[in-house]
């Protein structure tokens, strides 16, 4: 409840900064981010270019995270292998 809305009842979801959404909504840890995107990768697909693929989605959002970082810096390593 609030002042804005004195029943509660409102629908609109609350922004939550970044600290308060980890504590809400832990990331899970980067190892096993890396191995389910690994395993949703298609028999035959080229693992390289799809990782470069996550690789520029994370960039693209400016992400700082650590476990972001590891996991990109996993993902880099997938790409750079293939080269």
């Amino acid at each position: 409840m609030s002042a804005r809305d004195p029943d509660g009842l409102s629908t609109t979801p609350r922004l939550l900064d970044a600290h308060a959404l980890e504590r809400v909504s832990p990331l899970p840890p980067p190892d096993e981010v890396f191995a389910d995107w690994l395993l949703s990768v298609p028999h035959g697909a080229d693992l390289a270019a799809d990782a470069r693929r996550q690789v520029e989605l994370i960039d693209a959002r400016g992400v700082t995270h650590p476990d972001v970082a590891c996991l990109r810096m996993l993902l880099v390593a997938v790409a750079e292998d293939a080269r």
